[in-house]
């Protein structure tokens, strides 16, 4: 009997020590499991960061060898910047020259005559009693033919219909823009004659297309110079020149 009891006893030790094993194998397999996913989160969030890291811009040959022209440390003259905005153009086409200036308020917008003309070729359309209605129809069926539009004060209202479709377009008439004019036929003259508009946007940056290329040094110098004098005096941070797809050449601001 007595050997009987230790026998029993000396199973339910060796159980234990099974059960007791088996459970640290079971705990060693979920810590190996734990550390696992962890390590796949780990490499999951790495790609994942590394996805939204921006990329650098790729740049051409053209456009390293063009910028490498330019001093970045130089504030350039007027006619300086010209030239060399001009000498770093780097595409087959005739390219627009643009001047980009940064500004220290918000809400500047307006109109500018570029003497030496536009350099692009506006689309104007006059509404008016005989064409408003004709207008609204095209507008509202996708077709627009124009890129600036001129009413009269008293035209706005039927050409609210279309205020959905153009508005969202920047084309729809405003007194801002000097688009609503009692003398449409003067305004439409004054857009053909290099009248531009330009409007600040939510950076304080003005972006204006002021000429071609094909202008020469004399007619970019004009536009950008009528450009300078409508800027608020010490307000201005910043001014840029450049040619499209071409590095930028930072201006000394005029005083």
């Amino acid at each position: 009997m007595s050997q009987k009891v230790q026998d029993m006893s000396q199973d339910v030790v060796i159980d234990e020590a099974s059960i007791q094993k088996q459970a640290e194998e079971a705990k060693q397999e979920l810590q190996e499991e734990i550390a696992e996913e962890q390590a796949e989160d780990a490499k999951e969030e790495k790609k994942s960061a590394k996805a939204k890291k921006p990329k650098k811009p790729v740049r051409s040959k053209k456009y390293i060898a063009a910028h490498a022209l330019i001093d970045q440390e130089k504030l350039y003259l007027v006619e300086e910047g010209i030239e060399k905005v001009l000498e770093t153009t780097i595409v087959k086409f005739d390219p627009t020259v643009e001047v980009h200036a940064k500004l220290s308020l918000t809400g500047i917008r307006g109109t500018i005559v570029l003497p030496a003309g536009a350099p692009k070729e506006k689309r104007v359309k006059i509404a008016d009693e005989k064409n408003v209605d004709e207008i609204v129809a095209a507008v509202k069926a996708g077709k627009i033919d124009f890129d600036i539009l001129l009413a009269t004060p008293a035209m706005m209202p039927k050409l609210a219909a279309a205020a959905k479709v153009l508005g969202p377009k920047g084309i729809m008439p405003s007194p801002k823009s000097g688009t609503v004019v009692e003398d449409t036929a003067a305004a439409a003259e004054e857009i053909k004659s290099g009248k531009v508009e330009y409007k600040e946007d939510d950076q304080k940056n003005i972006h204006l297309a002021i000429a071609k290329a094909s202008f020469g040094k004399d007619k970019i110098k004009e536009n950008l110079m009528a450009f300078l004098k409508i800027l608020p005096k010490n307000k201005v941070t910043g001014i840029y020149l450049t040619s499209a797809m071409g590095p930028s050449v930072k201006l000394e601001i005029p005083k």
